[in-house]
């Protein structure tokens, strides 16, 4: 066990000032207008880059489980640095944002480091962002919830169907208050046109729950994204547990907020639902 895991990207992609990190993550979820309070969430699709460009997508998505009553968090995030592993979970007593620390459900993670293709790659962790910009947010909307840190390596269809089994095992007597947040931006770097067009394909694949079109897709790469197989993996456990419904709650890039529409990240916050 590692102690605690300190953050790392504070004052980059997020403030590092307490005050101020909690007041921008407010506002976010102020704005996140949504057309319906959802009663029944299985978890959602929230983008992880830096708060001033996706904060408000980060924003939409929590507003979604906000009246979820979980005491625990399952974030599935994709390493951006380091491979050479399936699965890694943080094994850590905690996770540490300006906003305090976020305990860690030692008993799911324990439960996990158990099975086949799962580790503690440190390295995996102690650098990587798409978790840790997740965390903030949590701590505004389920200040009391645990964490359960999942970061993938080798993204494979595969891979998250076999997660997505071993998740809907471990928690399938207590849906009623976890919630799994599947952490990925989409397209990178192409025009807003081209970017739109690809990233409206991931969004419509995973409105209609299409694992296997989504998957298609990014072979062939009509569309991409970085945490893909993060969003598989909830789409999966839709179809086993009982969960019938996905809605985007916004799409929009970065060229949306900094006028630059020449090479942009697109963004998407989405819902899973019954």
């Amino acid at each position: 066990m590692a102690g605690i895991r300190e953050p790392v990207v504070a004052g980059s992609f997020y403030s590092a000032e307490e005050n101020v990190l909690r007041l921008h993550v407010e506002e976010y979820l102020r704005k996140a207008v949504l057309d319906t309070t959802y009663s029944d969430v299985l978890g959602v699709i929230s983008p992880h880059a830096g708060y001033v460009f996706s904060g408000l997508g980060a924003g939409c998505a929590f507003q979604a489980i906000r009246s979820k009553a979980i005491d625990t968090a399952v974030i599935i995030a994709p390493s951006h640095r380091v491979g050479g592993f399936t699965f890694s979970v943080g094994d850590y007593t905690a996770y540490r944002t300006p906003l305090g620390d976020v305990e860690v459900n030692r008993e799911v993670v324990d439960a996990l480091l158990r099975q086949d293709g799962f580790g503690f790659h440190e390295a995996a962790h102690s650098n990587e962002h798409s978790l840790e910009v997740q965390l903030p947010f949590l701590q505004v909307t389920h200040p009391h919830a645990r964490l359960v840190p999942i970061v993938l390596g080798r993204q494979s269809p595969a891979n998250s169907a076999a997660l997505a089994d071993i998740l809907a095992e471990l928690f399938s007597d207590r849906l009623d208050r976890t919630a799994f947040i599947a952490s990925t931006d989409l397209s990178h770097f192409y025009n807003a046109a081209t970017a739109s067009q690809m990233d409206r394909r991931f969004a419509a694949h995973v409105e209609r729950l299409d694992a296997d079109g989504l998957a298609a897709d990014i072979a062939a790469g009509n569309c991409e994204a970085c945490g893909f197989g993060a969003a598989l993996t909830l789409m999966h456990m839709v179809q086993m547990l009982g969960y019938d419904k996905c809605e985007t709650l916004k799409y929009f890039h970065s060229g949306d907020i900094s006028g630059d529409n020449s090479q942009v990240v697109g963004y998407l916050a989405s819902v899973f639902h019954r």
